[in-house]
């Protein structure tokens, strides 16, 4: 793919976490640069439901949103 190009020894897709869909079997709903921080909201195209993503310490957990 377009990530897999080498920067400075590590590839660019080691920079990148792939987030999942919790409710479905979507386990690519984006990709998220590590480090990043906040709070995202997204719908997921599968199966239609919001997502509610809390980014924190470069790690992110997603549940949904009621």
């Amino acid at each position: 793919g377009c990530l897999t190009h080498k920067l400075g020894g590590a590839s660019v897709e080691d920079e990148y976490i792939h987030v999942a869909c919790p409710c479905c079997k979507n386990k690519r709903l984006f990709d998220l640069l590590r480090g990043s921080k906040g709070i995202v909201s997204i719908k997921c195209p599968i199966c239609k439901a919001v997502v509610a993503v809390s980014l924190h310490d470069g790690r992110a957990s997603s549940k949904k949103k009621l």
